[in-house]
């Protein structure tokens, strides 16, 4: 009889412990690489759940517009992180406790300013359960732009238990990526050709708090590159 009770305590535990976690629930990629210029691109329509949260990594040609919002079916409110620009605009957004839709169908607009069109754009939705529903984002971590040989890092940063590390990447002229230890490829797209673009997204659960760790990502040359890195913070 002890034992029943120290295992159903046990596994109380366990289940409140995975209730609470992080977990990525859905993702979809969408992409245009006709060259094309574009006032909007859209991704196939997905279950999104009330009370989760949303990130989209999105990227677009630096010679035409960068993106300016990200918007939904359901109406959800999309914050815009910092815009890295090298040849290829790389930035995330994010919606925080989400209002949930049955046939969730995530679209990027350009900015406005100018000639409001994207060439070459495309992003990465994903999302997660179990994140904090009120202040989600605890860090967002940029790294070098540009020219770069075989990788991107980010700079140093901490994440807390049970934290999520988002990765976000775009490379020009092509590029496969290799993700780094621990980390999971969730979306890529890898061009055929070589005047095009590569990207993708990954992710890494955290159990335990790390102090002064970084993110990257590598692949073989010299590449344009852009990428950024965001912590997400888990319910309490």
């Amino acid at each position: 009889m002890l034992r029943l009770v120290k295992f159903l305590a046990v596994a109380a535990l366990w289940s409140g412990c995975a209730e609470g976690a992080i977990t990525l629930v859905a993702h979809k990629i969408a992409k245009e690489i006709t060259g094309a210029e574009i006032t909007a691109l859209a991704t196939n329509g997905y279950t999104s759940t009330a009370g989760d949260t949303i990130a989209v990594w999105t990227v677009t040609y630096s010679g035409s517009q960068p993106i300016g919002t990200v918007t939904d079916s359901a109406g959800d409110e999309f914050v815009a992180g910092t815009q890295n620009r090298g040849t290829w605009y790389g930035q995330w957004f994010y919606a925080k406790n989400v209002k949930g839709d049955g046939f969730n169908v995530v679209t990027i607009h350009p900015a406005i300013t100018g000639r409001a069109t994207m060439i070459y754009p495309a992003m990465m939705v994903l999302e997660y359960s179990g994140v904090d529903k009120n202040a989600p984002l605890a860090a967002e971590v940029l790294g070098a732009n540009g020219s770069l040989n075989g990788a991107w890092a980010s700079k140093p940063f901490d994440v807390g238990a049970g934290g999520a590390v988002l990765l976000g990447i775009v490379t020009g002229n092509g590029g496969a990526f290799t993700a780094p230890q621990g980390y999971k490829i969730e979306d890529q797209y890898l061009t055929p050709n070589s005047t095009k673009f590569s990207s993708a997204d990954m992710d890494q659960i955290f159990p335990a708090a790390q102090t002064g760790i970084t993110a990257s990502v590598t692949w073989t040359g010299t590449l344009q590159a852009t990428g950024a890195a965001i912590v997400l913070k888990p319910g309490s």
